[in-house]
């Protein structure tokens, strides 16, 4: 009879144990299903809204001139050290001019005697066109001279040949009267004979003109050889090209500079001379924000050097081609600095750049969040009530807002989106001012890679979602 009890005892706490083991187990399951967590929601508010865009970038000067000597030699006077301004055409750092000083020397005396041989020459020719002209009109007399004799003695050798056929003259007399009518007549043709010696004497005389010409240019060659060795001896003076400040110097006295000209290396970069009278900052923005930068676009330079101060600026160009690296694409941006006090920064300062690329002021903005895009269904088909749909006609790909009403009834309403800047929306027609939006629960891109497809509102400087 004990054993009986004692049995049932058992049984009884067992299943005493068993009961309240499951009953704290369902507890335990209730209370991890807690309420639903409250739905996020917030006000339109009218405000204020820019767009930019933010860019690391360094300092340049307008340009940056190497100096590089002409000539080659040893520095012999350094005029100018770094940081000093210079002047257009001041004296920067002179060579030893004294090889092109004997250089130029000796191609002066050249050129003297090149000049004095030229005259020579001039002064041949003018002699022998004097002998040809003498010579020319003494030829002409004797001819003239040898004729006029022939003509003489041939009418007397006539006379002479008819008294002899009279009986008058002796047969002496004609035969001497022939011998110097021959004589005459060759008298004329040696006078005529002279006259091709003159020919040679005018191929000569175009000959010693040829020399002219010769010498003159030779003339003219040392001229431009005395020139250049007179600008060689000017380029041991090497002068600032302009004006601007020596932001670097690698020459002192005594140094040896190869020419930039005639060196293969590109000759020896004495100094750099760089112009600040205008200054850059060049920053590299990411492609992704590249649209909306263009000239004209104002910006705000910031450098660690000057905490505190803006620098104003002014974006001058875009460059044309982006460049790659570590598989990022960036586009170099030049913006010019403005205001009196640009000359506090240096070139190669690292710098922040701020773009501000859009604004608006007084929009009526919401969250990104509270922003669906999506594409609604056509006019005219039907919801699950069986009614047709009353939403508007319009194009796919709106934008859409779950505005909040008194009393907590929701009502998805489209609306005409104007900028963002990636957390903020503005909103151009639909909503007003006060009224509340639900926003998204998790991650905001979700809303703007569903039906859509599109870029969520930070895709860019300036979206219009």
């Amino acid at each position: 009879m004990k054993k009986a009890v004692v049995i049932i005892v058992l049984l009884l706490a067992v299943g005493g144990g068993v009961y309240h083991y499951r009953d704290g187990f369902w507890d335990s399951v209730r209370k991890t299903d807690g309420p639903e967590p409250a739905r996020q929601t917030a006000r339109a508010e009218k405000g204020d809204l820019e767009i930019t865009v933010t860019a690391s970038g360094r300092i340049v000067p307008e340009r940056e001139v190497e100096i590089k000597s002409k000539a080659s030699g040893e520095v012999i006077k350094v005029f100018a050290d770094i940081s000093d301004k210079v002047k257009q055409g001041m004296l920067l750092f002179k060579l030893d001019p004294s090889d092109e000083e004997r250089s130029v020397a000796r191609l002066r005396a050249t050129l003297s005697m090149t000049k004095a041989k030229l005259e020579q020459v001039k002064l041949g020719v003018a002699a022998a066109e004097t002998k040809l002209a003498a010579d020319v009109r003494r030829m002409e007399a004797d001819i003239k001279s040898a004729e006029a004799e022939r003509d003489e003695y041939a009418a007397r050798l006539n006379r002479t040949r008819n008294l002899y056929e009279q009986k008058v003259v002796t047969r002496e007399e004609l035969d001497s009267a022939v011998t110097r009518e021959v004589q005459t007549e060759s008298a004329l043709a040696n006078a005529r004979l002279k006259q091709n010696d003159l020919e040679v004497q005018a191929l000569e005389l175009e000959k010693i003109r040829q020399d002219v010409a010769i010498t003159g240019a030779q003339v003219d060659n040392d001229s431009v050889s005395l020139a250049d060795a007179e600008q060689r001896l000017r380029e041991t003076e090497v002068f600032s090209p302009i004006d601007g400040v020596i932001s670097s110097r690698t020459i002192q006295e005594g140094f040896i500079v190869a020419s930039g000209v005639s060196n293969i290396g590109g000759g020896t970069t004495a100094m750099k001379v760089i112009d600040l009278s205008r200054i850059y900052a060049i920053a590299a923005v990411d492609e992704s924000d590249i649209r909306g930068v263009l000239p004209g676009v104002k910006a705000s330079i910031t450098a660690d050097a000057y905490k505190g101060i803006d620098f104003p600026g002014e974006v001058v160009w875009v460059a044309a081609t982006g460049a790659v690296e570590s598989n990022v694409v960036t586009f170099d941006v030049k913006v010019e600095i403005l205001g009196p006090r640009k000359n506090l920064l240096k070139p190669e300062m690292t710098t922040n750049v701020t773009l501000h690329i859009d604004g608006r002021k007084g929009a009526v903005l919401v969250p990104a969040a509270a922003v669906v895009k999506k594409a609604p269904a056509a006019t005219g088909e039907t919801s699950q009530g069986g009614r047709a749909a009353s939403s508007p006609d319009y194009s796919r790909r709106q934008s859409f807002v779950t505005v909040v009403e008194l009393g907590g009834r929701e009502e998805e309403r489209l609306v005409e989106t104007g900028l963002s800047d990636g957390h903020r929306i503005e909103i151009i027609s639909g909503l007003s001012e006060g009224e509340t939006v639900l926003l998204l629960q998790g991650d905001v891109d979700s809303r703007w890679t569903g039906q859509a497809g599109s870029r969520p509102p930070g895709g860019g400087p300036g979206f219009r979602p």
